[in-house]
């Protein structure tokens, strides 16, 4: 048997002879004869070499040949080992012709993979800079699709060329994060301002007291809503409607209370507002009035409407107790000012006539100079009333001026 120079029989053992850089090794014993023994391993041979020939036949049959390189090595490591009799060393030959075959594809994809991977960086390059955020990262997406399937690259220029990519790629993410981070940011704030608007808005409509009035503060609002600009839409559409709420609920209120007005008789109006009076009549008459003017002024509102004549007779005695007790109390913010808390009571008063008299020469000044030029000022298109308006409020403000230092005369 010509097998029989790749392997013996020794003592009872049997062996495979050694080949190329591979020695010789005992692969089993004598069980019944030598020659069966022999016989059995050169038989497992075949077994051998049919692995060679089925990687063989399937790297033929494939496209993909370089898939099959780790196959072709792990042969040549573990053949060696393998329990048989035969020519191993031609099975190692098709396998070093296997294994030069697979590296040339290998170099020559992995060279071509260079050369798609370097193209794909330099057009990363660019796109990687770009601020129009939905087209660059589509454009990205499918660069690194590309990259993935373009496959390895040569070794030593493994570690530069992947490096490159992951630091471009990294750095447009990153900057797309900021972006968007900035963006949040920026819309949680917008919609803090969308929320002061409502606010604000709720507010100031709930001060309004006639439907003509929330008309125009309602179209006011609708252009100053304009400016804010734009939510994302869901969040936009709801901040719209809790607008809409507030118009209709303050519409609905002033209707009733319109209404409420419109049925209220002049009479409970007048019983009202002549309440109003008598509590300014009695703070007015302090000189240290600790009556709340604001309160007041809400009170006086809510009270109603009267006819026209009534209503400015009632009006004209309402301002000037106003005008006497919030002068009365800004003179006592003033004495505090220049240290008159601490001071006798003479020398208090003193300070107070002193102050009031400095107050009263501005305002009879301001007067004069009104009356003076009252003649030049242009009264058409309603000018005249204004301007009628401004010199009683001023005749209005030295009259009590005049009453509060007549009244602080008596007390010395």
């Amino acid at each position: 048997m010509g097998e029989e120079r790749y392997g013996y029989v020794k003592e009872n053992k049997v062996f495979r002879n050694a080949f190329l850089d591979y020695p010789e090794r005992e692969i089993g014993e004598v069980k019944e004869s030598e020659e069966q023994a022999l016989a059995y391993f050169i038989d497992r041979f075949s077994l051998a070499t049919k692995q060679v020939e089925d990687v063989k036949s399937k790297i033929e049959a494939t496209e993909n040949k370089g898939s099959y390189l780790m196959k072709v090595l792990h042969l040549k490591e573990t053949l060696c080992e393998f329990d048989a009799i035969g020519d191993f060393e031609s099975l190692y030959k098709i396998l070093d012709e296997l294994h030069v075959q697979l590296q040339t594809v290998i170099d020559a994809n992995r060279h071509k993979n260079l050369q798609i991977k370097t193209a794909l960086l330099e057009e990363l390059e660019g796109i990687a800079k770009s601020s129009d955020w939905k087209a660059a990262s589509a454009a990205v997406k499918e660069i690194q699709t590309k990259w993935i399937k373009a496959g390895a690259i040569e070794e030593s220029k493994r570690e530069q060329i992947e490096g490159n990519f992951k630091a471009l790629t990294d750095s447009f993410y990153e900057r797309r994060a900021s972006f968007y981070e900035d963006l949040n940011q920026m819309m949680a704030q917008k919609e803090e301002d969308f929320k002061a608007f409502i606010a604000s808005t709720a507010q100031k409509l709930e001060k309004v007291d006639s439907s003509r009035k929330l008309q125009l503060e309602i179209k006011a609002t609708v252009e100053a809503w304009k400016e804010l600009g734009k939510l994302e839409r869901t969040k936009h559409n709801e901040y719209w409607q809790q607008l809409q709420t507030i118009f209709k609920s303050q519409t609905n209120r002033l209707r009733k209370l319109e209404s409420k007005q419109r049925n209220q008789s002049s009479k409970e109006v007048i019983e009202a507002k002549q309440k109003v009076l008598d509590q300014l009549e009695i703070s007015s008459k302090d000189l240290l009035p600790k009556i709340d003017l604001k309160e007041i002024k809400e009170t006086w509102k809510r009270a109603g409407r009267l006819p026209k004549k009534v209503e400015l007779d009632l009006s004209e005695r309402y301002r000037f107790l106003v005008d006497i007790i919030s002068e009365k109390q800004f003179l006592n913010q003033l004495l505090g000012k220049k240290g008159g808390n601490s001071l006798a009571e003479v020398e208090k008063n003193k300070l107070r006539i002193k102050l009031m008299y400095d107050l009263l020469r501005r305002d009879q000044t301001e007067l004069t100079n009104f009356e003076e030029n009252l003649g030049k000022f242009n009264t058409s298109s309603g000018l005249n009333e204004m301007l009628e308006a401004k010199l009683n409020q001023q005749k209005r403000k030295v009259e009590v001026k005049k009453l509060i230092l007549n009244e602080l005369k008596t007390l010395k």
